[in-house]
């Protein structure tokens, strides 16, 4: 049966249960950044891949490397900055939506795919970036082996623009964090980032944050914020794959305190809808207990709550934490280097839950490094056609969303 790139992007889209004019708004701007570029596009239809992959609608879609945890939409976007439970500073994955079981050399092939995808930079490099991500992989993880614990990625293993990175946010305060989203300190600035929500979402997401603290004890998670109000929340309009999601930013206060706690929609993976399995009894444990056991030093105050009837994470911001995004990768003096660590971390996560599964595997992870890139060569082709189709159909899309 042929692709029809346009009615699998509607499908998932349908606008779920959130506020209405929000999700919206969400859902219209996610069209737009899909419209932009083949990176945005790709980024955003990680469903589309995962379709691709498990139902074989793609040349080299058998996974060459055993099953295990993985991230599922992982893409050079999907790294960044943030102070681990440990307190130290640490580089590593920072986007689990879609964390599941799948093989994996799933997240490698995606990794790479995104590398040939970059805007705005030329073939060869993309290439290059392309093989520097799955060479780095293959070494550590043959350099790993076994070993465990595995550590994160911290200042001390970093180089070029991630050395940057860690360096600059480090400097970062709470006081930068909260006047960025609330200057006065109570409430959350009306912007293009945030839009306000009426009583019956203000009232869902205290109550949420209630169970959220709630869980954070039962997890013995440091500093929890315990007996701190909930002064506002806004409607939070962020990333690409996620616009759509429920989304709401809680500004806390406790005396002349503030912080800030991120409430997100937990839907299912889109790699157990595109093999047909049963949805997660309570998805956003699951990815609360995934987050902690695959990254190297997890964040602290992380958990799964609910928001009414809808499994929800919630999550602490904090002052350090950067994401990586486009600018970001605009600017990067060295892309080949910071896709070789890319793929560095990337394989640690994988050391660090899936070892077992590696080592007693029969399979060659030489090969699987390789065909990572046969891959992404020929699907990084696919998903540019893709985007185009969905250029020229992108008015029928909203229509279809009730979002024109």
């Amino acid at each position: 049966m042929p692709r029809d790139v346009v009615a699998e992007i509607i499908a998932y889209n349908r606008p779920g249960s959130g506020p209405p004019a929000q999700t919206a708004e969400a859902l219209r701007r996610k069209l737009l950044a899909l419209a932009s570029t083949p990176f945005q596009f790709f980024r955003g239809t990680f469903h589309l891949m995962a379709d691709d992959l498990f139902k074989s609608r793609v040349s080299l879609a058998q996974g060459a490397a055993p099953e295990g945890l993985i991230v599922g939409d992982l893409h050079l976007e999907n790294f960044g900055v943030y102070r681990g439970q440990s307190g130290a500073l640490v580089f590593d994955v920072n986007d689990f939506d879609d964390v599941g079981f799948g093989p994996i050399d799933l997240d490698l092939r995606r990794l790479c795919t995104s590398a040939l995808l970059l805007p705005d930079v030329a073939p060869k490099v993309r290439l290059e970036v392309a093989v520097a991500v799955a060479q780095a992989w293959l070494q550590d993880l043959r350099k790993i082996g076994g070993r465990f614990p595995v550590p994160a990625w911290t200042e001390d293993k970093a180089e070029g623009p991630v050395a940057g990175l860690l360096q600059q946010s480090g400097r970062r305060t709470q006081e930068d964090l909260i006047s960025k989203a609330a200057p006065d300190g109570e409430r959350i600035a009306d912007s293009p980032k945030f839009a306000h929500v009426d009583q019956h979402w203000w009232d869902l997401a205290r109550e949420a944050f209630s169970e959220y603290v709630e869980h954070l004890k039962a997890l013995r998670a440091p500093d929890a914020p315990k007996g701190w109000d909930v002064l506002d929340v806004a409607y939070r309009f962020k990333g690409t794959g996620s616009l759509g999601r429920m989304r709401f930013t809680l500004l806390l206060g406790q005396d002349r305190s503030r912080r800030l706690v991120e409430l997100k929609e937990a839907r299912p993976s889109a790699m157990d809808l595109a093999r047909g399995r049963s949805p997660d009894r309570e998805r956003a444990r699951v990815q609360t207990a995934a987050i902690r056991r695959l990254q190297g030093d997890p964040w602290p105050r992380v958990a799964a709550t609910r928001l009414g009837e809808t499994s929800a994470l919630a999550r602490e911001n904090e002052p350090e934490e950067r994401k990586i995004d486009g600018d970001w990768l605009a600017d990067a003096t060295d892309l080949q280097l910071y896709g070789q660590q890319c793929g560095q971390v990337l394989a640690r996560l994988h050391a660090r839950m899936n070892a077992p599964a590696l080592l007693g595997a029969d399979w060659r992870p030489e090969d699987a490094a390789r065909t990572a890139v046969e891959f992404a060569e020929r699907y990084a082709v696919q998903v540019e056609a893709d985007q185009r189709t969905f250029m020229r159909s992108k008015d029928d899309a909203a229509r279809a969303l009730g979002i024109d």
